[in-house]
């Protein structure tokens, strides 16, 4: 099945139908040739007992196909004219489920090579900060919502030290933030013992809070995690691995009480129970999707990709039941290959 999207109405008529259908969804984008984009959209649906049903779609989102993009963890998609000498480009955020558009500054700037879009607040916010992170070098791009004439895109280089490494690798190399999450207006990431705080006043300033991490299950070398906000809370989910092999021994799920403003080390627990929420994370983004079961999704699970092995097709999906402690794999889309990114969630726009 496949159909053409696009966000242009005129008076009177129905705007067009989303083009991703009812979500939250599961976003492979695949075929390198432009005219050739697909979109294979993958919605996670309850069945019977504790299993999981996979629906797949095939689709063409021209928003997608016709612009460099990044989707957010608000559910908004960050939207980028192709580059072309000599041209700044039009920039704005689109909401995949209304087609409403928010424009932003015209960019001058490139983008990096691999970058990941953030926001603040909710794009519709004047106090919303945009933020293009690159995630291979310290460096960034952000602007505000509603910027007035010179209130443009803003390139920055930050320092928040260099990889712990040896003497014996030299030169240093310089630390850079790999994943992000907002939280009432500022940015939070993980360093090592630290929980570091970015703010934009209206510059970029960056703080640090005293953060204990989780103590490592026994049989365990080393873990993924995956930092997640949603409606005031953050969340810090970690995926440990047996010895130094790609085997799962444990999903953990822990809450960061951030309290006060000055508080110089936020509480933190874990989490052993998520009700009817659920974690939907992936390389590319990672949300809590609220109310899961009215989006026909179980909740009180943690669905993320396992994909440690660079499997060409994405890697497997795997659900983490925090009630009974079970793990059950599929893989959505064995067989599709020349992915032209991570897969992706799309969540609501109000999750």
């Amino acid at each position: 099945m496949e159909h053409t999207s696009s966000t242009s109405t005129h008076a009177g008529e129905r705007p067009p139908a989303p083009p991703f259908g009812p979500l939250p969804v599961l976003v492979y984008d695949h075929g390198l040739d432009p005219a050739s984009r697909r979109h294979t959209v993958v919605r996670i649906a309850a069945a019977a007992g504790n299993t999981i049903a996979l629906e797949t779609t095939r689709v063409v989102v021209p928003e997608l196909a016709s612009n460099d993009y990044h989707v957010t963890p608000h559910g908004w998609v960050f939207l980028s004219e192709p580059a072309a000498a000599g041209t700044t480009r039009r920039t704005r955020l689109w909401n995949p489920t209304t087609g409403e558009s928010v424009e932003l500054p015209r960019m001058e700037q490139p983008l990096p090579a691999n970058w990941k879009c953030y926001l603040s607040d909710d794009p519709t916010a004047a106090s919303c900060v945009v933020l293009v992170l690159a995630m291979s070098e310290p460096s960034l791009l952000y602007c505000h919502v509603g910027a007035t004439a010179g209130g443009g895109w803003v390139a920055h280089d930050y320092d928040i030290g260099d990889v712990g490494l040896p003497p014996s690798y030299a030169p240093p190399r310089r630390q850079f933030i790999s994943q992000i999450a907002a939280v009432n207006g500022r940015f939070y990431f993980a360093d090592t013992g630290k929980l570091g705080v970015l703010e934009f006043t209206p510059s970029p300033e960056f703080s640090y809070l005293d953060y204990p991490h989780i103590e490592f299950p026994e049989g365990s070398n080393f873990a993924k995690s995956f930092l997640v906000a949603s409606h005031g809370e953050l969340f810090d989910v970690y995926v440990f691995f047996k010895g130094f092999t790609p085997e799962i021994l444990a999903v953990r799920v822990c809450a960061i009480d951030l309290g006060g403003a000055g508080d110089e080390r936020p509480a933190f627990r874990e989490v052993g129970d998520l009700g009817d929420r659920a974690l939907l994370l992936g390389d590319a983004n990672a949300a809590l999707l609220c109310s899961a079961s009215a989006h026909g999704v179980k909740g009180n699970r943690v669905y993320f990709m396992h994909n440690i092995l660079e499997e060409p097709d994405g890697g497997p999906l795997r659900v983490y039941d925090l009630g009974d402690g079970s793990m059950e794999t599929v893989r959505p889309c064995p067989g599709v290959s020349e992915l032209m990114c991570k897969p992706f969630w799309v969540m609501p726009s109000a999750t």
